[in-house]
């Protein structure tokens, strides 16, 4: 709920503030992930390239959400419980205290607010770190990609053969490097597909496989997604659900991946042989699980995989391109409301509140209340008969604000 504009410098209220926009963000999280996690279950049994589209949407939605916090409009929804409106309430506390301090008005509580200070900055700290260790993972993956030289020209055939068959125009770069132990794809724009240096003695067929799975990877953006996945478990960082979100994309996208090898014509048994011993290779790695690329095959969700790819009750034929066009556009229309929603306390929070002993509990309730056309009267009746002084300022201050001839779900929240 908007206050009164704080101080320059970045105040307590500032922490409290920020703080209340983090959980209140934790809490729509859920309303994407939930939505995919349906989807997934609902199409368990089809194309892993619908599942992985759901999570690719959430994944989206999740950061759209925390950047709609950005824009100072948003539509007011009254739907917190009790039992999720505690944290919102105590920091809206630290809010008012601090801005009354800071007008002169009251006395500060350096515990309460110190705490909001403290959570904010431990939330930035886990930010930093999730992208800190993102940001070292690519540029190892740069300095591989720099180290590496050139693949035969039998490499080069295989992915020209694998681009036709996928329907790819852009170029794929083939590389080689003592760095990885199993093939990886790195890069969106100008993909690269980095193989080790300690090539098994593939056949023909073999390379057929290998670059199909990895210009999968290249043709449906996985590592761009990727990329957006970590960026949401980096603003999510406390969150379980934007961690299984994560995981959840990269192993729909790796049965994806193996599903179009599949459609291609290769027999399942074949790729699964070639799975496995990819795996193999990937258990003697230190690196490959650290790097921001997408490997052929790891050791986790291996079974899953294989059980996949030899379960005949599966389909794998490649999506439809209007399924791909239907899950933009249900990311944009799940999307828009969840940016713009601002979470507040339910109209029998705020009530009850104002039966609170503490001025600064009745003082966040009354702003609440000042903004919803069935609770104004109460604000006028706190602003005429609180005992405390400064929640009938505060009274005053939110009527003041919010008198206009037609009530409006738009509420303007200052930053």
């Amino acid at each position: 709920m908007a206050l009164l504009a704080p101080p320059p410098s970045f105040s307590p209220a500032d922490s409290a503030h920020a703080v209340a926009t983090v959980y209140t963000a934790s809490l729509l999280a859920l309303v994407p992930v939930a939505l995919a996690a349906v989807i997934a279950f609902a199409l368990r049994r089809s194309n892993a390239q619908g599942r992985a589209l759901a999570w690719r949407s959430a994944v989206v939605v999740l950061l759209l959400i925390v950047v709609g916090r950005q824009f100072p409009l948003h539509w007011m929804a009254w739907v917190v419980p009790a039992a999720l409106a505690a944290p919102l309430v105590a920091l809206g506390r630290v809010q008012v205290t601090s801005v009354s301090v800071a007008l002169g008005g009251g006395q500060s509580s350096t515990a309460v607010m110190g705490v909001a200070a403290m959570i904010f900055f431990v939330y930035a700290a886990g930010v930093v770190g999730v992208l800190a260790s993102t940001v070292t993972g690519l540029w190892r993956a740069r300095r591989i990609r720099q180290r590496a030289r050139p693949a035969d020209a039998s490499w080069e055939r295989a992915v020209d053969e694998a681009r036709a068959t996928l329907g790819i125009r852009r170029r794929i770069r083939v590389l080689v490097s003592r760095d990885v132990s199993v093939p990886l794809t790195w890069g969106y724009w100008r993909p690269v597909i980095i193989l080790p240096a300690a090539l098994p003695r593939w056949t023909a067929y073999e390379r057929r496989l290998v670059m199909l799975h990895e210009a999968e990877h290249a043709r449906s953006g996985d590592w761009l997604f990727a990329l957006a996945a970590r960026a949401a478990c980096a603003l999510y960082w406390f969150h379980p659900a934007a961690w299984w979100t994560a995981n959840q994309l990269r192993a729909d996208c790796e049965l994806a991946c193996d599903e179009r090898v599949v459609a291609a014509g290769v027999r399942c048994s074949d790729y699964a042989d070639l799975l496995v011993r990819a795996a193999d290779a990937l258990a003697m790695s230190r690196n490959a699980d650290t790097l921001p690329a997408l490997a052929l095959s790891r050791r986790g969700g291996l079974r899953t995989r294989l059980a996949a790819l030899l379960d005949a009750r599966r389909e794998v034929r490649p999506l439809a391109r209007r399924w791909a066009a239907a899950a933009t556009a249900a990311t944009v229309i799940a999307s828009a409301p969840l940016t713009a929603i601002e979470l507040a306390p339910t109209r029998d929070v705020l009530t009850t509140l104002m039966r609170d002993a503490r001025w600064e509990s009745r003082a966040y309730a009354v702003l609440g209340l000042a903004q919803r056309p069935d609770s104004i009267a109460v604000a006028r009746s706190a602003a005429a008969l609180d005992p405390s002084p400064r929640v009938r300022e505060w009274a005053r201050y939110a009527l003041d604000r919010h008198a206009m001839p037609a009530p409006s779900p738009i509420s303007s929240t200052h930053r």
